[in-house]
């Protein structure tokens, strides 16, 4: 009997050890530029683009999620399908690109033109039902001096719960960031 027993306690501790894993969940940020194409335009700019830095807290696969006070939490479960910088580089280059006509941006090492540069502080979710976007962007001439040094903060409401909501207003908040970027770089060439 004991014998029973103790085959019936390990098969029910198998069966609860091969219960199926929480589903892995991908998400991107959207890398279609709310700006259509208009007439192409002979270039007579150049800017320069930076390769877009995250702080130490956002340069994961994770998502970020921040509860009470200063905690996060790092969502095993809903992660980034490509790493954050690359995928923010390529929105800032398309989006920067299309906003900007007469404009050729690069991120190939040119050297000529004014060079923008992105810090990213937050690009995360918050319990209370925000997404949170900070950071600073700066311009500068080709030799280094600062023409602008912009922080930038938001704070976006969710309009549901969950994380592809959260992906999505992020986006937007970056989408809005590009435009307020292009206009000052549209004032200074």
């Amino acid at each position: 009997m004991k014998k029973r027993m103790m085959t019936l306690a390990l098969l029910g501790l198998l069966a609860g050890c091969s219960a199926a894993p929480e589903t892995l969940h991908y998400y991107s940020l959207d890398a279609q530029s709310p700006h259509p194409q208009g007439v192409m335009a002979q270039p007579q700019h150049q800017l320069v683009l930076r390769p877009v830095m995250l702080s130490g807290q956002l340069d994961r696969m994770s998502l970020v999620y921040q509860l009470e006070g200063n905690e996060l939490h790092f969502a095993e479960y809903h992660r980034w399908a490509g790493s954050l910088d690359a995928q923010l580089n390529q929105l800032t280059l398309n989006g920067l690109s299309s906003r900007l006509p007469g404009w050729v941006v690069r991120q190939d090492g040119a050297r000529k033109g004014p060079v923008l540069s992105i810090t990213v502080e937050r690009f995360q979710g918050r319990q209370d039902g925000r997404a949170l976007l900070s950071g600073r962007w700066r311009l500068l001439t080709e030799e280094g001096v600062v023409l602008r040094d912009v922080p930038f903060q938001q704070e976006r409401v969710l309009p549901a719960d969950g994380y592809g909501t959260l992906v999505d207003e992020l986006g937007q908040g970056w989408q809005l960031l590009l435009d307020q970027i292009a206009a000052d770089v549209r004032t200074r060439g």
